[in-house]
């Protein structure tokens, strides 16, 4: 039987044992627990650097495959076959269709964003057909260019316009405003009507009203294509200008001169002064003319050489001789 001072001795060495294996069990319960935490977190980390490297990857694949920016601005829509042709022209272009091409040309500034020109191209649709053959119409667009395949002619086709249709693409609008009229000031619509000499005729910024416009034209192909109303006679048989003599000529020519009338006679198809001469004649020195057509005789001819001699010498003593020059047409 062990004594009872060597069981108190060895049960407080067992307890001391008990301590120390119980500590000795925390301590390697708490390093593996650290190994396993260290463990997770490089795992942790050798994710994230796996996952940044994957999408720097896939970014710079993206990144090759990128339309370049350059590009990406000028990117035009397929035209589509169906659609009317919208011609992209740049300044230098312009400045050529500006020039008549022996007719009268009508040009109208438009953009699919403008309101106000959305609203008044039906009317210049019409126009168009109502004086095709007569003038020359074109439309110009001042849209982005990418949409030269796309709402340009998409609205064209909406309004069903046959005239050549253009987009303007320039670096400078100003020049291009400058070029087409001092008076533009670039706001849109923008109307201008040039005759067939390249002057201009009529211009609007804003809508256009259709009866003025209309009325500028009818005036231009007037001035350009003047139309003598001719009359059917029945002819007398007969000299019907029998009596008329170069005597007669003088005394009437005479007659008119001393009334402050002057006048000038004319037959056939003699050269005379133009148009414009003779209106500057009228305003500024009050000569008339007479004209009889073709219709002449012998005694008509006499009649005017009469006439006219005492007429020229009246102009001539009033005016001088470059007056005079100027009616006879020389």
């Amino acid at each position: 039987m062990i004594p009872t001072h060597r069981r108190e001795y060895f049960s407080a060495t067992n307890k001391h044992q008990r301590i120390g294996n119980k500590n000795r069990k925390f301590f390697v319960s708490f390093r593996v627990c650290s190994w396993l935490n260290f463990l997770r977190v490089s795992a942790f980390i050798i994710c994230l650097v796996f996952l940044s490297t994957e999408i720097s990857f896939a970014q710079t694949r993206k990144s090759k495959t990128k339309v370049p920016a350059k590009e990406a601005r000028t990117v035009l829509k397929k035209p589509v076959s169906n659609l009317p042709k919208v011609t992209q022209i740049d300044a230098e272009a312009l400045k050529t269709l500006l020039k008549p091409n022996g007719k009268p040309l009508l040009i109208n500034f438009w953009a699919t964003w403008c309101v106000p020109c959305r609203e008044e191209f039906p009317e210049l649709v019409k126009i168009g057909a109502d004086y095709k053959d007569k003038i020359d119409l074109i439309t110009i667009s001042l849209d982005e260019l990418s949409e030269i395949n796309g709402d340009v002619p998409k609205f064209l086709a909406e309004m069903k316009a046959e005239m050549p249709s253009y987009l303007l693409k320039t670096p400078s609008e100003e020049a291009a405003i400058a070029s087409v009229s001092k008076d533009w000031q670039g706001g849109l619509p923008f109307t201008i009507l040039f005759n067939a000499n390249g002057e201009t005729i009529y211009f609007k910024q804003g809508k256009f009203k259709t009866d003025f416009l209309r009325a500028e034209i009818e005036k231009t192909l007037a001035v350009q294509n003047p139309v003598t109303n001719l009359q059917i006679l029945e002819l007398p048989k007969g000299d019907f200008f029998s009596d008329l003599t170069y005597e007669k000529g003088k005394a009437d020519a005479e007659s008119d001169v001393a009334r402050g009338k002057l006048l000038i006679r004319r037959y056939g198809l003699t050269p005379g002064a133009s148009s414009e001469s003779l209106k500057e004649l009228k305003e500024k020195y009050g000569i008339e003319f007479f004209e009889y057509g073709c219709l002449v005789s012998g005694g008509l001819i006499e009649y005017v050489r009469g006439y006219n001699e005492v007429s020229s010498a009246e102009i001539k003593r009033k005016f001088g001789d470059k007056v005079l020059t100027t009616v006879a047409g020389k």
